[in-house]
């Protein structure tokens, strides 16, 4: 019995944590991160989230190793460090302004 209540929630819980990571990539929120908690919840019981899962990990990891190379110079490095800074200040502003846009409309 108890089996069949953890498959349940995992199966409605699961999707409901992934949509909420998408709505979060247009709002404000963590939407990669709870993306990726909600495939990790659908991990626990469905073998194609534990593969789809495995492949963010490995995308994850060859853009960590592109941005930051262990084997590069300093330079590069600063500038890995400075194009992440870059990127996350540039997302930011842009979903500060959407958040502005968006509540600025009336919606009736």
């Amino acid at each position: 019995m108890r089996a069949i209540a953890v498959k349940v929630l995992v199966t409605v819980g699961g999707p409901l944590v992934v949509l909420a990571g998408v709505a979060m990539l247009v709002l404000p929120g963590p939407g990669l991160v709870v993306i990726a908690l909600g495939l990790a919840l659908l991990a626990v019981e469905y073998q194609w989230a534990r593969g789809l899962l495995a492949l963010l990990g490995r995308a994850l990891a060859r853009a960590k190793q592109t941005a930051l190379p262990r084997d590069g110079s300093p330079v590069r490095r600063l500038a890995g460090i400075a194009g992440t800074a870059g990127f996350l200040v540039v997302t930011t502003l842009a979903t500060g302004a959407i958040t502005t846009f968006v509540g600025s409309q009336a919606f009736l």
